[in-house]
């Protein structure tokens, strides 16, 4: 039988547009704006908006929280694994691929048009981005968000794969042993072993993830969970390291919602959930956007000052709302209908009815 439909998290919806706003701030309010933003806001906004790198950290664990409650309690094999990454690249790469189809062609028609601008990659460069390699393979990233992308597919492959693997230990232990997988991760990564390009220092941020949903669904104790959280944010901060804290502070806002039923209340306006919907949109196409923004409207206003700077910074969102919204709408919407199509677990499919009488 089908599983019964699951709940929607609104929550989750609104934390995953807000890490991509913070993230497009972050990219947004430096660089030659961010005198006047300075003098406009003040230097504690803007400090708030450096630190919108932060959303990347967010994203990770709310991928662990994900991925785990689309597994759920299944026990799935090495040809479910193959199928969920398909199921999942269907409704991944179509956007993605735009936007690098746009990342690779709108440099090469500024330089054809006379302007100055970046060299056209190489199609070494574009194989490598393609499948998700460019960082492993050290060529350089035509986006500067394309990384994090490269980082979640490695996430969700190893974790299913790891899942079949242990497909035949006792279900009990199963969260046990992945949480038990975040120790190691967490000290490449406090300790700057980083493996470049690799999973490997990110990964204790997506098992808090899945930690947090084997939790509330009483398949791992509280006490364990919350453990671990307190080391990782001690690590954090004895590192003087805020990508720990960050990532802490996200598992325990999930871990309390989904305790006293927020994951399905919090954060539900509209605009928010408008936000959520276009979000992987804003955090694909923000560079483009901003720097096709930069290009149009900087010209025309002094961008030292805070009344130019503010111009620029405004035309940068609504350009970037703009493009995820038409984004959506033609792409990512109808490859999220394709990959509901694929049923990637061998439970899935539909027993032949039982005769009649």
């Amino acid at each position: 039988m089908n599983p019964p439909p699951r709940p929607r998290y609104v929550l989750i919806d609104a934390l995953r547009g807000i890490a991509a706003c913070a993230v497009m701030l972050y990219h947004f309010t430096g660089g030659d704006l961010r005198p006047g933003l300075t003098r406009l806001f003040g230097e504690t906004i803007l400090r708030g908006c450096h630190n919108g790198w932060l959303g990347v950290q967010v994203f990770f664990v709310l991928s662990g929280f994900v991925i785990a409650n689309t597994i759920g309690d299944r026990a799935i094999t090495p040809g479910d694994a193959a199928r969920f990454a398909l199921r999942r690249q269907v409704r991944l790469d179509p956007p993605y691929w735009l936007s690098l189809a746009l990342a690779v062609f709108v440099p090469w028609i500024i330089r054809a048009l006379g302007h100055r601008g970046r060299p056209p990659p190489t199609l070494q460069v574009i194989g490598a981005h393609l499948l998700y390699l460019q960082e492993i393979l050290r060529y350089p990233s035509l986006q500067p968000v394309y990384w994090t992308l490269a980082i979640e597919v490695q996430f969700y492959m190893v974790f299913v794969v790891a899942l079949a693997v242990l497909r035949l230990t006792p279900k009990p232990a199963v969260p046990w042993l992945v949480l038990a997988t975040a120790l190691p991760s967490l000290d490449a990564a406090m300790h700057w072993r980083f493996i470049h390009g690799w999973f490997i220092p990110h990964w204790y941020l997506f098992v808090l993830g899945a930690s947090t949903y084997w939790v509330l669904k009483r398949r791992l104790p509280l006490a364990p969970h919350l453990a671990m959280a307190a080391w990782v944010a001690w690590q954090g901060w004895q590192c003087d390291r805020l990508e720990p804290l960050g990532g802490v502070a996200t598992v325990l806002l999930l871990t309390a919602a989904g305790r006293v039923g927020g994951l399905e209340t919090w954060l539900r306006a509209r605009w928010l959930q408008f936000v959520g919907r276009v979000s992987y949109g804003v955090y694909l196409l923000h560079p483009l956007a901003g720097a096709q923004a930069r290009w149009h409207v900087g010209v025309h206003v002094g961008v030292q000052s805070g009344p130019g700077a503010l111009a620029v910074l405004t035309a940068a969102v609504a350009l970037t709302m703009l493009f995820a919204w038409a984004l959506h709408q033609a792409v990512e919407a109808p490859a999220i209908r394709l990959a509901a199509k694929i049923r990637w677990w061998h439970g899935d499919r539909a027993a032949p009815p039982a005769p009649a009488g």
